[in-house]
């Protein structure tokens, strides 16, 4: 990689230059945003605005954050993350996955013996062989 790569980060601060609501109005305007999506990007966390673009995008995007009102940074990727596409990868799960409970069948119900069903595929119906006789 001859060029290095860039990525702009924003977790929600203001500069103070507009009071909080103007603010988040000349956000919402700039990225043309629903209001509930302004409201969580402004939680505290860490967002990645742009990802992987070159040094003078990553720059010009910074300053028209920095217009509307609000504090972004602008952060160097490496070249071994980049290699590996680990700039990409964001882990947003926060716990593990639910396992899904299937409830059995209720008491007293009569539930057939599946052992005895035949699938519907093809390879699960019987074939049929029809043999001849020989004529004597």
């Amino acid at each position: 990689m001859s060029k290095e790569l860039f990525r702009v980060a924003f977790n929600g601060v203001t500069t103070g230059e507009y009071d909080l609501e103007t603010t988040k109005e000349r956000f919402q305007k700039l990225f043309r945003l629903a209001p509930e999506k302004v409201e969580r990007l402004f939680n505290g966390k860490k967002y990645i605005l742009k990802g992987e673009i070159e040094e003078e995008a990553a720059i010009s995007f910074a300053i028209r954050i920095a217009e509307v009102g609000c504090e972004c940074y602008i952060e160097t990727l490496s070249e071994d993350a980049i290699a590996f596409g680990s700039s990409k990868f964001v882990e947003r799960r926060q716990g593990e996955r639910r396992i899904k409970f299937r409830r059995g069948p209720r008491q007293g119900a009569k539930v057939p013996d599946r052992r005895i069903l035949v699938g519907r595929r093809k390879s699960d119906q019987s074939i049929l062989v029809e043999t001849q006789q020989a004529a004597s």
